[in-house]
């Protein structure tokens, strides 16, 4: 991996969650003088608080160099896939299980339920 290397920002400096608040905080302000209703207003801030907070997370987890991105990337792609085979292997062996049910006459699967006739150890 190499050093990390200080990149700028698209927004020339401005962080994205500040830019957030500040147009969020313009929109409650237009609400507010066009007599909107209490509850659009509260929404509104909200809107803005959950937008502002999901940006500031985005920003402290996903590093900023491309390579720590595709590395991030790589390995949430190899989770999703071991997932994928997880939930496969498990689909089969219900599949499995219930032909091996279905296999058995009713007074086995009944014997099975119930442990059978067979005496303790």
């Amino acid at each position: 991996m190499s050093a990390p290397v200080s990149q700028q920002s698209r927004f020339g400096g401005i962080r994205p969650a500040a830019v957030s608040v500040v147009s969020g905080s313009a929109v409650v302000t237009a609400l507010t003088m066009a007599n909107a209703p209490w509850q659009a207003v509260v929404l509104t801030v909200l809107a803005t608080l959950v937008v502002s907070l999901v940006l500031g997370l985005a920003k402290i987890v996903v590093p900023d160099e491309s390579e720590h991105k595709r590395d991030l990337l790589l390995a949430y792609f190899r989770y999703l896939e071991r997932r994928a085979k997880h939930r496969e292997r498990r689909a089969e062996l219900r599949k499995r299980r219930r032909q091996q049910r279905e296999g058995l006459n009713p007074q086995e699967q009944r014997d099975r339920a119930t442990g059978g006739d067979r005496a303790l150890p």
